[in-house]
């Protein structure tokens, strides 16, 4: 699960590229302050998601308070660079890629081409 911070990062360029490179369809989220919203912990636990990346500290600040956990439920959380770094600066960039090979969600064959 890519959580982003509105429902128009999923939708634009940015997002398209983002998902090609994880070479499948991943599930885009956003915050919703609608009283019927689901929160992390749940959507993990009703999708068996394995990895959840937040785009951006700010954006991880709305979730959690204080220190950024290793894990929400049973998947892991990744923090990548914000969807805005990642449109501006090259070291954003590198640091999303980075990330991603880190964490597992590119797999062995993407990393090589």
């Amino acid at each position: 699960m890519l959580v982003c911070t509105a429902d128009v990062d999923s939708a634009g360029r940015l997002a398209n590229d983002i998902s090609r490179s994880l070479g499948n369809v991943p599930v885009w989220a956003w915050p919703d302050d609608k009283p019927t919203a689901i929160d992390l912990d749940s959507a993990v636990d009703e999708k068996l998601f394995t990895t959840v990346a937040v785009f951006g500290s700010d954006l991880a600040g709305q979730f959690f308070d204080g220190d950024l956990p290793t894990a929400v439920s049973s998947a892991k959380l990744v923090l990548l660079p914000s969807m805005r770094d990642i449109q501006t600066k090259p070291e954003a960039r590198q640091s999303l890629w980075a990330s991603f090979c880190r964490s597992g969600m590119v797999s062995k064959r993407e990393q090589q081409t």
